[in-house]
């Protein structure tokens, strides 16, 4: 068991900071008791940051698998040799940085993906933090009449929404791979108002990279309606905003936040390695 002494919240309601623990130990202790503790802590706090790990990719494999069953990896990005279970996302010179929005991850899935594993490589001498969004906190804090209408809605979700940027910017062999990577599974409707399927508390579920737009709704309404959402997002009593540093891992519940990496470090490098976790290690409750 993690010893609540080494857990230290960083917001009300998302993110903690965790000390003093070793995820290569974790990893490799094969006991199912730490790893369903680990689970539980992260769906409690929706965000984890670790400090000081330096996994080598093996062992970042091998923590992902802590959290449950590992989920195919993002198409759109390279992979470390010999591990396709983990994609880069490197941003230098002649790689601007193309995730400054708020998403979820892969939400174009009939299953979204449960949570991310994300490494810190190289680190830029300042900038290129992440922000992540409490989606169950915004839920929670709409107004009855507003929440009752969302919850009769449905939103589609694509991944060709969320890299039609591919082509426009003349990056013909990932849009190639866009083009091969469409197919029954890379689009999917969801609620609106979502319930995470483990705790059951309702979540905002809807993104400005996947979503296309709400189902019942005219394009207009839908417009509307979204772009009032996505403004809830950006306030920052709902938000945590972590600074990286070289070694640090950071996990997250995909299932109950959002998260936008702030590209103001460019021209300078940075380099994410992630691992994607499909589903938990714990029982689903709903």
């Amino acid at each position: 068991m993690i010893e609540p002494d080494k857990i230290t919240a960083l917001t009300n309601s998302i993110g903690a900071d965790v000390s003093q623990i070793s995820l290569t130990e974790l990893s490799q202790s094969n006991d199912p008791e730490r790893a369903a503790d680990l689970c539980n802590l992260l769906i409690r706090h929706k965000v984890l940051v670790f400090r000081d790990q330096h996994p080598d990719p093996q062992t970042h494999v091998a923590i992902g698998r802590l959290l449950g069953t590992l989920a195919p990896p993002q198409p759109m990005y390279p992979k470390v040799a010999g591990h396709e279970d983990i994609i880069i996302i490197r941003n230098d010179e002649n790689n601007p940085p193309e995730n400054e929005v708020w998403h979820a991850d892969m939400s174009y899935l009939k299953m979204p993906i449960f949570a991310s594993v994300l490494h810190g490589v190289k680190i830029p001498p300042a900038g290129g933090d992440t922000l992540w969004v409490d989606m169950a906190a915004i839920a929670a804090d709409l107004s009855a009449p507003m929440a009752s209408f969302l919850r009769s809605l449905t939103a589609s979700h694509t991944i060709e929404q969320g890299f039609s940027f591919v082509a426009d910017l003349g990056q013909n062999d990932r849009a190639a791979t866009l083009a091969k990577s469409i197919n029954e599974n890379s689009r999917a409707n969801h609620p609106v108002l979502r319930k995470h399927p483990v705790t059951g508390i309702e979540t905002l579920f809807v993104n400005a990279a996947f979503t296309v737009g709400i189902n019942e709704l005219s394009r207009n309404e839908s417009d509307d309606i979204l772009r009032h959402l996505y403004q809830l997002i950006n306030h920052p009593r709902y938000q945590l905003r972590v600074k990286w540093q070289p070694g640090t891992v950071v996990m997250w519940d995909n299932w109950a936040t959002q998260h936008f990496a702030c590209g103001d470090h460019y021209p300078a490098p940075r380099e994410m390695q992630r691992v994607t976790v499909g589903t938990p290690c714990v029982d689903y409750l709903h």
